[in-house]
This record gives C-alpha cells, sequence and structure tokens, in this order.
C-alpha cells in the first residue's frame, strides 16, 4: 500500500503491475514442514494477492492497466522434488485465469508469465530452501535431486535480461499475449504436458 501510494504521487497512476516476488521450496513433500509449506504459499500467492488487492482498484478507476505474473513453466508442470512450489504456482495461476477474466471487462490487461530455468541467484541456497526432514526411503532420490540442483545452480541456459525484453516488447504491444512461455526447456516441458494431457481427456472420454 505504501509503495502504490508512492507511485500514485510521483507518476499520477499505474501502468503496469509486476508481481514477480518468489522463492523455491524444494524437496519431496514429506521432507518439508508444514510451516515451511505454509511460508511458500504466503509468499508465492498470497503476496501477489495482496499486492493485486493494492494496485487493481487503481486501475479499475483508470478502466487501463496491465497486471504482469512471474509464474514460472512449474505452474504447468510439477516433478518429484518442486511438488509444493509447484503447488503454489499452479494456484497462482488458476487465480490469475480466473481474474483475468473479472477485470478484463474494465480495460485490465493480464499476462502470464512462465519461464524455465533462469540463470539467477533462485537456486543458491541463500535463496531456495530444501526439505530438511529425514526420511529414509526419500534418501537416495534426495540427494540425487540436491546433486543436479546444486549443479543447474548458476549455469541456467535463459538469460533473465532476455527475458525482461520480452516483457517490456508484450507490455508495450496494443495486443499483448496472456501468457508467454520462455526458454526451450519450458516450451518442451509445457509441449509434453499438453501431449499427456490430451491423451489422458481422449482416454476419459473413451471410457464414457
Amino acid at each position: 500500500s505504501a509503495a502504490h501510494d508512492a507511485a500514485m504521487e510521483v507518476f499520477g497512476r499505474i501502468d503496469i503491475l509486476v508481481n514477480n516476488a518468489g522463492r523455491a521450496q524444494l524437496g519431496w513433500f514429506e521432507t518439508i514442514p508444514e510451516e515451511d509449506v505454509r511460508r511458500q504459499f504466503e509468499i508465492n500467492l498470497f503476496g501477489a494477492m495482496t499486492v493485486a488487492r493494492a494496485v487493481l482498484p487503481t486501475m479499475r478507476r483508470q478502466r487501463a492497466g496491465l497486471v504482469v505474473t512471474i509464474s514460472s513453466v512449474n505452474g504447468l508442470v510439477s516433478n518429484a522434488g518442486g511438488s509444493i512450489y509447484s503447488a503454489s504456482k499452479f494456484a497462482l495461476e488458476g487465480w490469475m485465469e480466473g481474474l483475468a477474466e473479472e477485470i478484463a471487462p474494465l480495460g485490465i490487461r493480464s499476462l502470464i508469465v512462465e519461464p524455465g530455468m533462469m540463470r539467477t541467484n533462485f537456486l543458491d541456497p541463500s535463496s531456495a530452501r530444501q526439505g530438511h526432514l529425514e526420511i529414509a526411503d526419500y534418501a537416495e532420490a534426495v540427494a540425487g535431486f540436491r546433486s543436479f540442483i546444486s549443479q543447474a545452480n548458476g549455469t541456467q541456459r535463459n538469460d533473465p535480461e532476455d527475458l525482461s525484453a520480452l516483457i517490456l516488447a508484450e507490455a508495450s504491444s496494443s495486443q499483448p499475449a496472456r501468457r508467454l512461455l520462455f526458454g526451450e526447456d519450458a516450451h518442451d516441458w509445457a509441449g509434453a504436458k499438453c501431449t499427456h494431457l490430451a491423451a489422458e481427456i481422449d482416454a476419459s472420454r473413451a471410457r464414457d
């Protein structure tokens, strides 16, 4: 609210909101304490909702604005070791898909951004958290996952500056996309999910 008021005092209006707050809670579900699960949702979902509540009244009065939500390809695809992180991003996307329909008649646009693995400090131990409850049945898989994360940290292929430029281009467009996937990995994972989901839908229809 204070940031909103400061922006209004300086600029007199708010044209773009970028909801970018996020943190990765990684690890096998049973190794993550409940308070860490709730903290993941507080940051990734409820934090974005709180900011939107502060800004949307101004955009409604303007009858204009763009809400940019930084999600992840893991808002579409979930894997072992990322179930809680993905759950928060799935929820974020479900909220924004519905909200986009609510605010569109008022002239407010929405863009959901779904990057793949970005070359930032996101996977660094100073940012990402791992489940710490020891469960023997998961020990080998968890060790392998932690090794993967350690090796991926700082070596991700996707450049955040390139993504920033794409977001700016979409924000400046008269017909911006509603969804922006970024990175070859994101396109591959999302495409595979869509293919599998379509096959499951067809199989389910055949059983009706």
